[in-house]
């Protein structure tokens, strides 16, 4: 439906970064974390032993969405390349 009661839409800036440029960028910069394609409508990040809270064992983070994964992994993995929260040292 166009017309001059509908405004024209626009891509506006300043949004959230798309999930696929994040999980690249990610990729690059912390190899030794393992995004996996989605199975069964989850996505999956393997990571370090020690970096997730509880007993130290865990290595796995899941989410529905791309982008919620690497919300999670940001959390882990600071941006500034410093030591991942929960890392020994």
């Amino acid at each position: 439906m166009t017309g001059p009661d509908r405004p024209e839409l626009r891509v506006v800036g300043g949004g959230a970064e798309d999930a696929v440029v994040r999980r690249r960028r990610f990729e690059q910069e912390h190899p030794e974390a393992v995004i996996l394609p989605p199975a069964a409508g989850r996505w999956r990040a393997v990571v370090p032993p020690g970096l997730l809270p509880g007993d130290g064992t865990v290595t796995t983070l899941g989410a529905w969405d791309l982008g919620g994964l690497m919300d999670q992994l940001d959390e882990i993995f600071p941006a500034d390349g410093g030591e991942p929260q929960g890392s020994p040292g």
